[in-house]
């Protein structure tokens, strides 16, 4: 387990100093204090809890499974899960709008021209005179 301190956690984490200090005490994050008083916490808590804000040498992020960097975990799967039937629903949806669009079309060949068996349109004085 690699510990790091307060000041290298604030660097690589997107975490302030304030917030990292009230968790430790708190106990959202677990840590230990060495013989001279200085926190070591250890970079697994950390990327429990925090993201990461760039690359940290030595630090692998490729399988993270962290509530901030959920890669592989239920909620991918889950949103997997939701954005494929979506994916159906819009390709179903598209099919039905090309067959409406058919249909549509057929429907305008049988309507007579526009104006075709119509009478006139009178102006509104020509139908108070009644003429």
């Amino acid at each position: 387990m690699v510990k790091v301190s307060v000041r290298e956690a604030v660097k690589h984490y997107q975490v302030s100093r304030p917030t990292l200090m009230k968790h430790l005490k708190s106990g959202k994050i677990s840590a230990n204090k060495d013989g001279q008083g200085v926190w070591e916490i250890d970079r697994s808590e950390l990327t429990r809890v925090y993201k990461v804000r760039g690359k940290i040498e030595g630090l692998d992020q490729s399988n993270l499974a962290t509530p901030n960097n959920p890669i592989n975990s239920n909620e991918n799967i889950l949103l997997q899960v939701k954005l494929d039937a979506a994916m159906e629903t819009i390709e179903r949806l598209e099919a039905d709008k090309a067959d409406w669009k058919q249909q549509a079309q057929s429907l305008a060949r049988l309507m007579p021209p526009d104006g075709a068996g119509e009478a006139p349109k009178r102006s509104l004085w020509a139908r108070i005179r009644g003429s």
